[in-house]
């Protein structure tokens, strides 16, 4: 609604509201200026129309000692705290279990226990006393417990190929579970690394 305004003695106007609020503001119009909405019947204080709006009372001019001192100065924020915090925590704890596990994995899969490869290590031995039966019979000439021992030589030996593989698939597993456990020690190692670098001033 249009506002007009008495200020010194003087009518001007009329105004938006948004024009009378914004000099309130900058210090054009006093709270103490009189003004009238279009229509009305009575005068009153810009500060009754608008609370809370406007300067009030002496203002020292810019520039003087009062004035510097009334202008409030904004607070610098609160400097931001550098190290990483509970990143830099963390990544060293989580590389160090992971370090610690990685290397007990890749160890301890050298002592993984091998049904088969014990197999296949008896096999050989009997394999071999077997081979020395039959050197040993060649020498004596005694053919006929020649032939019983190229007998045993070669159940032995058929038993024996099906371990070895069993015993080499083994080994393969072992192994994977060893490279499993270096790749994990090492991806701790580059967790605890660069946990310590986190947060650090440049």
């Amino acid at each position: 609604m249009p506002i007009y305004i008495n200020k010194d003695g003087q009518q001007t106007g009329p105004y938006e509201d948004h024009i009378v609020i914004d000099q309130l503001k900058n210090g054009t119009l006093s709270p103490s200026d009189l003004a009238i909405n279009h229509g009305g019947t009575s005068w009153q204080r810009l500060g009754d129309m608008f609370p809370g709006i406007g300067k009030s009372g002496f203002e020292p001019p810019i520039g003087s000692t009062a004035a510097a001192s009334a202008t409030p100065v904004a607070s610098a924020p609160p400097a931001v705290k550098k190290g990483g915090g509970c990143v830099k925590i963390g990544l060293i704890v989580a590389g160090l279990l992971f370090l610690l596990l990685g290397v007990g994995t890749a160890v301890g899969s050298r002592f993984i226990p091998s049904v088969s490869c014990d197999l296949a290590e008896s096999d050989a031995r009997t394999i071999d006393k077997l081979k020395a039966d039959i050197d040993k019979a060649k020498k004596d000439g005694d053919f006929d417990e020649i032939g019983e021992l190229q007998i045993k030589l070669d159940a032995e030996l058929a038993g024996a190929t099906a371990t070895q593989r069993y015993c080499n698939d083994d080994k393969f597993r072992n192994n994977v579970i060893g490279g499993a456990g270096g790749v994990l020690a090492a991806l701790g190692a580059l967790m605890v690394l660069i946990g310590f670098f986190v947060g650090r001033r440049k």
